[in-house]
């Protein structure tokens, strides 16, 4: 797994994404009324497809940089298909357009200027920073929100971010966890007098949840969905505390095409409007708290 939405400083990417096709589809696997197939017959997507004739059966190429659980993983049950809450989303957005979509893998450090170029369409959800928005323009439709890997039964007693003074919290240069998020809570530490926390840098989803199993590190900040599903699937692991993050979160889409982006933003309202979303946000993980209404950001 890679770190697709905590990676958020990352700057000046170049090249391009790896050669070829996932071997991974799209297939419907949530039980989410309204589904996916349910969109295209609704009289406000036939509206979109008049307004947007050039996107219907269109091949919408997604590009990917690596998967995150609870956003896009390959599925347990058949590794071809890709399932999560970013899956979900597509499939509904290509049936409200009257489009069709597939996966193009390739390296997470590139994702952004294989959009900006035209050889994806759209990537899946990323934070949404200054940065980002320079090079690339987004849909976005939910807010951020960490949560915390922990050892099972929390032996540090780590039950808020207060409680990272003195502990140590695996990191990966460049996230927003080691540029923003701790840095900032080791200075509130410092200025209260108590011991700072400090950061184990790794470069990977798999690498971190080793360093919270070995002790190497007391904890894990990640995605809330991501840390929910990390936790389930290790029993030597639990989910702990969350963290609201003043990041927003939504599916890049190249500056000049315009079509797309507002076809993209058309959809996502008619999605949230019939609840699917919420709904989502919670069958994956997410919690349909974080949803906010979709704006054009970039």
């Amino acid at each position: 797994m890679k770190f697709a939405r905590t990676a958020l400083l990352i700057s000046g990417l170049s090249g391009s994404l790896l050669a070829g096709i996932s071997s991974a589809h799209a297939a419907s696997t949530d039980p989410i009324t309204p589904a996916a197939s349910d969109f295209a017959a609704m009289a406000q997507c036939k509206a979109l497809q008049t307004k947007y004739p050039s996107l219907k059966g269109k091949d919408l190429v997604v590009g990917l940089g690596g998967y995150t659980k609870g956003f896009e993983a390959p599925s347990e049950k058949d590794p071809s298909i890709i399932e999560g809450l970013d899956p979900s989303l597509f499939e509904r957005i290509s049936s409200c357009l009257g489009a069709k979509h597939s996966y193009q893998s390739g390296s997470f450090n590139v994702l952004l200027t294989s959009i900006a170029s035209g050889r994806a369409d759209i990537g899946p959800m990323l934070y949404v920073t200054e940065e980002r928005m320079k090079q690339i323009a987004f849909v976005a439709s939910m807010q951020v929100q960490d949560g915390s890997v922990l050892a099972q039964g929390n032996p540090k007693k780590i039950n808020s971010v207060d409680d990272l003074c003195g502990k140590t919290v695996a990191a990966a240069a460049g996230s927003y966890e080691a540029n923003k998020l701790v840095p900032e809570q080791s200075a509130k530490c410092s200025a209260a007098g108590k011991p700072e926390v400090s950061m184990l840098m790794v470069q990977n989803t798999d690498n971190s949840i080793q360093a919270v199993k070995s002790g190497r590190a007391d904890v894990y900040l990640t995605e809330a969905g991501s840390a929910v599903a990390i936790a389930k699937a290790d029993k030597s692991l639990q989910s702990g505390f969350t963290v609201d993050l003043p990041i927003m979160v939504g599916f890049p889409i190249a500056k000049d095409n315009a079509t797309l982006r507002a076809a993209v933003l058309d959809a996502m309202k008619v999605i949230q409007a019939s609840g699917a979303q919420k709904k989502l946000l919670d069958y994956w993980g997410q919690g349909s708290a974080a949803e906010r209404p979709v704006v054009a950001r970039g």
